[in-house]
């Protein structure tokens, strides 16, 4: 099927794909605004970052629930629920005047996200054999690179306008409704031909992957904007700059999954995926400069555009058809509870070490997991 998959289908799925990125990023620059106009209320400055944390909280509680919908209710009324949800609950801050109802809207979008990223995983994993899924995937991480660099520049000049302007960006996916419908189909419903525990067993080495690897990385958007203004003495405009280069190393390694595939094993790209993550961190940790940290940004770019991209076609490779939706879903809370876990493990190592220490830190542990995949690599070959 992946060979006569038509171009809509690959577009619409992409579109999904760019969705989950917007959900995150597009509201960043907003936040000291935020803070600004509802300065009234009490703890705003705490308050104002759970616009950031609570579709994250939401997503890793939620995703479980919302891939047993998927299996049991098909694939497109989960997916299209996710999308209406997404719109009201992302654009709630464009025509909401109350801090608190904004809040909600953003618990509201984690919900949907939760949604679209089980339903379209699972449709992934339905349209495409293994070879497809490779080559998709790897247009896949290029497109959502590409639109996490669109879209944190468009939220960042409609933030300048009014700090309400960004939520707008959330209407968007309406426009993506008519070619969702007129491409994308329900497949049919699969066979249970293996033993839930031992598809359980398979899957759970990947969930752990996926949770420890959000936790290393994510590090990056959580602590980096502190080292850049608190201890680099940067701009704020210059942590958008960091990250949009390191996107653009991210969009070019991820369009190249599918011919790095073809030469390696699953492990043997997580080998070289924490190489290059590995040096970024220690490039950084040593930076006594802005200028510095730019030369980090090829490395963490190119690592950060492997594991996802890695880390979802071996998903994808394990998991059983009639299984794709509830698996998606403790995917996706596995990577979300990374992102939300990673703050709270690492604040104790800051206040011992500070910042860069922890980089350097990481940076060791990222290369002794490269060092241990290559020697896990070497036992089992002999």
């Amino acid at each position: 099927m992946s060979k006569t998959i038509n171009k809509n289908i690959q577009i619409s799925l992409l579109l999904i794909a760019t969705m989950g990125v917007m959900s995150g990023i597009t509201v960043v620059s907003s936040l000291p605004l935020i803070s600004q106009t509802f300065s009234h209320i009490p703890d705003i400055e705490f308050l104002s970052k759970l616009m950031l944390t609570i579709p994250s909280i939401i997503i890793a509680l939620f995703a479980p629930i919302a891939g047993i919908i998927v299996d049991k209710f098909g694939r497109l009324k989960p997916l299209y629920t996710g999308i209406i949800l997404f719109v009201l609950g992302g654009s709630s801050g464009f025509y909401l005047h109350d801090f608190y109802a904004i809040l909600a809207g953003r618990a509201v979008l984690g919900i949907a996200v939760a949604l679209l990223m089980t339903s379209s995983t699972a449709l992934i994993g339905d349209y495409f054999n293994e070879k497809g899924r490779h080559k998709f995937m790897s247009t896949q991480g290029m497109a959502v690179a590409l639109g996490g660099i669109v879209f944190i520049t468009a939220g960042g000049f409609l933030a300048q306008l009014h700090w309400s302007y960004p939520f707008a960006i959330y209407i968007l996916p309406l426009l993506f409704l008519p070619l969702l419908a007129s491409s994308l189909y329900e497949p049919k419903k699969h066979i249970h031909l293996e033993n839930e525990l031992e598809i359980e067993a398979k899957l759970w080495p990947v969930y752990m992957t996926a949770y420890f690897a959000m936790v290393l990385f994510y590090m990056l958007p959580t602590q980096l904007p502190y080292l850049i203004i608190d201890t680099l003495h940067g701009e704020p405009s210059t942590i958008g700059f960091v990250i949009a280069t390191a996107m653009v190393f991210n969009a070019i390694t991820s369009r190249q999954y599918a011919k790095l595939k073809g030469r390696f094993t699953y492990i043997e790209i997580y080998m070289i995926t924490f190489i290059f993550f590995g040096i970024g961190l220690f490039i950084i940790s040593q930076a006594s400069s802005i200028a510095q940290l730019f030369y980090s940004t090829a490395f963490l770019g190119i690592g950060f555009g492997l594991i996802l991209v890695n880390t979802n076609a071996w998903f994808l490779s394990k998991v059983p058809a009639h299984k794709r939706g509830k698996a998606s879903g403790m995917l996706a809370s596995s990577f979300f509870l990374g992102q939300f876990s990673s703050p709270l493990i690492f604040e104790p190592i800051i206040k011992i070490y500070g910042i860069q220490g922890l980089f350097l830190i990481v940076s060791g542990i990222a290369l002794t997991i490269s060092l241990s995949l290559f020697l896990r690599g070497k036992i089992f070959k002999y």
